[in-house]
């Protein structure tokens, strides 16, 4: 999805990934940049790697 797509769809796609699970890979130019995942993905991945939890 282009950073323009994006825009136009955070919203949903940021509930895509919280309540599917399924990410969104953002490009830019035809480049992957970014990944929108579910934050809960996030956090295994953070604790999996021993990261410990973000503050925000």
């Amino acid at each position: 999805m282009s950073v323009r797509e994006l825009r136009d769809q955070l919203g949903r796609r940021i509930d895509v990934a919280h309540f599917t699970g399924e990410p969104t890979i953002v490009e830019r130019h035809g480049e992957p940049r970014a990944v929108v995942v579910s934050y809960a993905w996030w956090m295994e991945q953070q604790d999996q790697e021993g990261q410990g939890t973000l503050v925000p």
